[in-house]
């Protein structure tokens, strides 16, 4: 393969990447809708199902959010009763951030709804394929130090 014919390849697969997300992103968006629920609220309730308890900042960094949306969310959910946030005994200027037992209900259901949608999403891929292409898209979010 030449040179010119890698950077085509490069070029595709980025456009590809960013039409699938936004695809992706849309067929949840629909799915959450009856929870009124945003894909950045489930990520937010996702991390703190998985993680327990989290800080804005870890948050920041595992999703690749901007501050303020970060903020904005955390406020949202916080407002809605599904986010408890507890000020840290070490730092005064740290908050804990966890799921209510309200927040923990609705997530389970909105995991279900994002369920339901992944399915559709990956529909054209055979459990193989799904398990390759995770595979190869970490590889390409988080690749090994050199």
């Amino acid at each position: 393969m030449s040179s010119g014919d890698v950077k085509s390849v490069e070029l595709r697969l980025g456009l590809l990447l960013r039409r699938a997300q936004r695809r992706a992103a849309a067929v949840v968006a629909t799915a959450l809708a009856p929870l009124d629920l945003s894909g950045r609220h489930f990520g937010v309730m996702l991390l703190l199902a998985r993680d327990g308890t989290s800080t804005q900042k870890q948050l920041l960094t595992d999703l690749g959010s901007d501050k303020a949306g970060m903020v904005r969310t955390v406020d949202e959910l916080d407002r809605r009763g599904f986010v408890r946030r507890t000020q840290s005994p070490h730092d005064r200027r740290l908050y804990h951030l966890s799921l209510t037992d309200a927040g923990r209900r609705t997530y389970t259901t909105a995991r279900e709804l994002a369920d339901t949608a992944a399915q559709d999403i990956f529909a054209g891929l055979t459990p193989d394929e799904r398990a390759t292409l995770a595979d190869l898209l970490s590889r390409v979010a988080d690749p090994p130090a050199p």
